[in-house]
């Protein structure tokens, strides 16, 4: 087990979700042995932004692990901006030049399965990306499938069930599914000053109908939010054990730096189940949440001899 670790140590990340991820992370694999190899997957990688906080902290954190990083996106979602890959590529490369990111960097189509072999991860992370997914069935498959046994996957996302859609800034638009009244809704929001409209006009000339025809397209195209059940049936079917600990965390976190208190690069693995259950319960219709997933089985029929 690894000692304390000097916060001064590890860097502030432009976003307080990759600090999150990063002591989750951090967190979990602290019992494991100091010089254990860790292979880690930051799934929606983006422009690298996360992974290269990663790969720059958690030798902080995890003195002696033998770490190995890869990033995987989609190139047909239509989220990222063209090139996105090759400034991912780009931007680690600076970042972080002691490791060959040509070889770690990976693009698959959203309904291809991942280009890595079975069972080869420890912890696969993603932030703000499991909304976006178009199949989920197979997301949480490729999960299960490239996790090692006993591994771990985190992923910090809003479900369907919160309040105030992040991307478009009102309340309840992801929930309509007609498009005739989402696109309605967006025109009337607009008028009325809320949501992102005067930016988008201010920053492309953007009239109000195109504005409100193509963000309802986004909402109805680009997110797929999904309910608590669903993702813990998605998880099940995928042989992934699930939860929502480390939820109330990031909202810790978020608070002690408001007040400008120091926060932690390591959270407790002691766990309230019940007080992880109510803060899920609360926090859901917040923003995001915390998913845990375990690629573990533990049960054994008693009658080939291993006890009850």
């Amino acid at each position: 087990m690894r000692g304390p670790v000097n916060a001064s140590e590890v860097e502030r990340a432009e976003s307080l979700t990759h600090e999150h991820l990063l002591c989750v992370i951090a967190t979990e694999a602290q019992e494991q042995a100091p010089d254990h190899p860790l292979s880690i997957l930051d799934l929606g990688c983006g422009e690298g932004r996360m992974l290269g906080y990663l790969a720059r902290n958690l030798p902080r954190l995890l003195p002696g692990a033998e770490l190995t990083l890869y990033g995987l996106d989609v190139h047909d979602a239509g989220v990222q901006r063209s090139g996105f890959m090759e400034r991912a590529t780009a931007h680690l490369s600076s970042a972080v030049p002691q490791t060959d990111w040509q070889n770690r960097i990976f693009g698959v189509a959203s309904t291809q399965r991942w280009p890595f072999p079975d069972a080869c991860f420890d912890f696969i992370v993603s932030n703000q990306v499991l909304e976006h997914v178009r199949d989920p069935r197979l997301v949480f498959g490729e999960i299960g499938r490239t996790l090692k046994e006993g591994g771990r996957a985190v992923h910090l996302f809003p479900l369907k069930h919160y309040w105030y859609e992040g991307h478009l800034w009102l309340l309840w638009v992801h929930r309509i599914q007609n498009a005739d009244l989402r696109e309605a809704y967006l025109r009337l929001s607009s008028r009325l000053g809320l949501g992102k409209y005067k930016g988008h006009q201010r920053a492309f000339g953007m009239s109000l109908e195109h504005y409100s025809e193509m963000h309802a397209d986004y909402i109805q195209f680009m997110t797929n939010y999904l309910t608590e059940s669903e993702v813990l049936a998605h998880a099940k079917h995928a042989g992934l054990r699930a939860s929502f600990r480390y939820t109330q965390e990031l909202y810790y976190r978020k608070l002690r730096d408001l007040l400008g208190r120091r926060v932690p690069f390591r959270y407790s693995r002691r766990r309230n189940a019940l007080a992880d259950w109510f803060w899920l319960k609360a926090l859901r219709y917040v923003s995001g949440v915390t998913l845990f997933l375990e690629k573990k089985q533990t049960y054994v029929n008693p009658a080939e001899g291993a006890g009850h």
